[in-house]
């Protein structure tokens, strides 16, 4: 049983601390293959060490952690004046299913609703056609955390260094939450 979960954005200067961006990258790395896995071609990661690093060093990482070890993260950035986004969530695989997720997502709204902001978004990985189980599951609960789908975008349109990376045709659907103060 996880006693207490602590959140909070890694300074800046977290990012020379190699063994918190290993750590990151391994979990985002090990969550996202279990969940993507089949999306991609293989030997495709998600991040690296050295994004990971440029992520924290612009203040874009938040960090769940037990017991003063890295259990989880997300990616928080503002998008607009009035919209902020958050992405890379992922959860040791030792914590998932104890409220961490949605622990780290609150922590993201709460962030935005600080900063003036009126939305939140997310953006889900999916394939073009057919569908996929854990990209079902996920969908549904962004959906009950209040996040609806507001359009979709191909990863060829979007992203198109990416697109050859995928073993399969894929879109981004993206998900908004209005933000209540």
């Amino acid at each position: 049983m996880i006693q207490s979960i602590e959140i909070h954005m890694l300074p800046k200067s977290a990012s020379t601390n190699i063994e918190d961006m290993e750590r990151l990258t391994n979990i985002i790395n090990r969550v996202y293959a279990a969940a993507e896995g089949s999306l991609w071609s293989p030997g495709t990661v998600r991040t690296t060490v050295d994004e990971m690093t440029e992520l924290t060093r612009d203040g874009e990482i938040a960090v769940a952690r037990a017991t003063g070890q890295i259990v989880g993260c997300v990616r928080i950035r503002q998008v607009d004046q009035e919209m902020g986004e958050f992405g890379l969530l992922a959860v040791d695989s030792d914590y998932q299913g104890a409220g961490i997720g949605r622990a780290l997502i609150r922590f993201a709204e709460q962030k935005g609703q600080k900063e003036h902001l009126h939305r939140m978004q997310l953006e889900l990985l999916v394939p073009e056609e057919g569908s996929h189980p854990t990209k079902v599951t996920l969908e549904n609960w962004y959906t009950r955390l209040g996040y609806l789908p507001v359009r979709a975008e191909t990863v060829a349109a979007s992203f198109p260094k990416l697109a050859p990376l995928l073993a399969t045709p894929c879109q981004f659907k993206v998900f908004q939450k209005e933000l209540r103060e």
